[in-house]
């Protein structure tokens, strides 16, 4: 059974762990999500390992950690979160500190499993992103895609690297919505530049993450580089 559908036997209620090597972050992460009542915060840790004993013992749908975690590699313990339990494991979302991520531990991070990419200074979208990663979504602030697209054109990752034919899944809005995740828009921009709704994109977007098998929108920027896809928008009828 997937995380989106623990939640719905759950009547709804998101269990959470939170993983910060501070208590005074972990005292207002918890306060944060205390106040909502979709959210039960089940236990918080101060290391990797601690979190780990703790997700074997409870079972969390999401986990939402800091990039730095002491103790076990920050992405073992990603792949661990993600890849132990039999029902689909549990959402992992980081938090980072402006500049606290280095190219290299966003795209293996993103490849680990990652759902969601947060700077904690952006407390007021964390409940946000991370109920939208509950949903089966995706959450990534927009500073952290932008990175990932400096370090893809780095590396010259703009040729086509693989076949493209799994693209001839996405309908044309879809395409076209896929290319401007690959540019760093967010939902919101993607709406104003199609005249959507931002659930409207939302709603594309979640489409295109099941078609091609996509865990975030990092996944979707290595993609639409990898495919050569990630220059110009498509263009399409305004009536898609």
């Amino acid at each position: 059974m997937s995380m989106r559908s623990r939640l719905g036997a759950r009547n709804g209620h998101i269990r959470l762990l939170l993983g910060d090597e501070q208590p005074l972050v972990r005292r207002g992460l918890r306060a944060l999500f205390e106040s909502d009542p979709t959210f039960r915060v089940q236990g918080e840790a101060a290391n990797g390992t601690a979190l780990l004993e703790l997700a074997s013992a409870h079972r969390p749908d999401l986990v939402l950690m800091d990039a730095d975690l002491p103790g076990p590699h920050v992405l073992d313990v990603v792949r661990r979160l993600v890849g132990d339990q039999v029902d689909g494991g549990a959402g992992v979302v980081l938090l980072a500190s402006e500049g606290g991520l280095d190219d290299g531990s966003v795209l293996g991070a993103a490849r680990a499993g990652v759902r969601g990419f947060l700077l904690k200074r952006e407390s007021s979208e964390i409940v946000s992103g991370v109920r939208d990663v509950a949903r089966g979504g995706a959450a990534m602030s927009p500073g952290i895609v932008d990175q990932v697209l400096k370090a893809l054109r780095r590396t010259h990752r703009q040729a086509a690297l693989r076949p493209s034919g799994e693209l001839a899944l996405l309908t044309p809005r879809e395409m076209q919505i896929f290319q401007l995740v690959a540019q760093g828009l967010t939902n919101q921009q993607i709406a104003d530049v199609l005249v959507l709704s931002e659930a409207t994109v939302k709603s594309h977007f979640n489409r295109i993450c099941r078609k091609l098998a996509l865990r975030n929108r990092v996944d979707a920027v290595i993609l639409a580089y990898e495919m050569g896809v990630a220059g110009a928008v498509t263009q399409t009828a305004s009536s898609l």
